[in-house]
């Protein structure tokens, strides 16, 4: 019996998550986290802005191919999770403001290069290769949640109010029951090599890209406290 789409996809994944994985890891236990965190939630709220609109247009791209089997099942599961997904920057934008940043703050912050990269690429596949290169990206975000007792570790650690962390331990929550449709979703499709290789291309992305978002998050960390210490020195 040959192996499923999600079965063949995951393992691939596996195979290029190790530079996300070392990224994250630096991120969620560096000593200065408390600083890191909001600047962290802020980027997120970007990624969830973007990805609702990411699958709209995906969604209104695959109900434009009329007769194509794959596009077929992309369309209902896309309008489910954007159902799902609705409201939950709202949300988030609600728990950062419990961080004393406000909406307009927020909304003025420029997003990384990291995470225009990460939902620049999926539009441009959506609209130009096929919509179900989607799932690639879907797949490696849903497929990565915190476990709530790790959120309740990093509060505890940053000593930030319970407040700010109400939006991701939702996605911990729901997550994997979102990953567990996401799969067999994908097993039902009648994927071509070509569906294939875009979904693993979209995933390989999001890897890289999500790598990128830390590793910015981190940089900009670094750079920030080098330019108070220098004031600090001056003065």
């Amino acid at each position: 019996m040959s192996a499923s789409h999600s079965d063949l996809l995951w393992a691939k994944i596996r195979l290029a998550e190790a530079r996300m994985n070392s990224a994250s890891n630096q991120f969620w236990n560096h000593p200065d986290l408390r600083e890191l965190l909001p600047s962290f939630l802020i980027q997120l709220h970007r990624v969830m802005q973007g990805g609702i609109g990411l699958m709209r247009i995906a969604r209104d791209r695959a109900a434009s191919l009329s007769g194509d089997p794959v596009a077929s099942i992309v369309v209902p599961y896309l309008d489910q999770h954007i159902i799902e997904e609705q409201d939950h920057d709202a949300w988030l934008l609600d728990d950062i403001g419990t961080l004393g940043i406000s909406p307009a703050e927020v909304a003025a912050t420029t997003p990384l290069p990291s995470v225009v990269s990460l939902l620049g690429a999926q539009y441009f596949w959506a609209l130009n290769i096929h919509p179900v290169a989607v799932f690639g990206y879907l797949i490696v975000l849903e497929g990565n949640p915190p476990l709530t007792e790790q959120l309740e570790a990093i509060r505890k650690r940053t000593r930030l109010p319970a407040t700010a962390f109400r939006c991701l331990i939702a996605h911990a929550d729901n997550d994997p029951h979102h990953i567990a449709d996401l799969n067999r979703t994908l097993d039902a499709m009648p994927l071509s090599t070509e569906h294939e290789k875009y979904i693993a291309l979209s995933a390989f992305h999001t890897i890289d890209a999500v790598a990128s978002v830390f590793e910015e998050l981190l940089a900009a960390h670094v750079s920030s406290s080098r330019s108070t210490l220098r004031t600090l020195r001056a003065s």
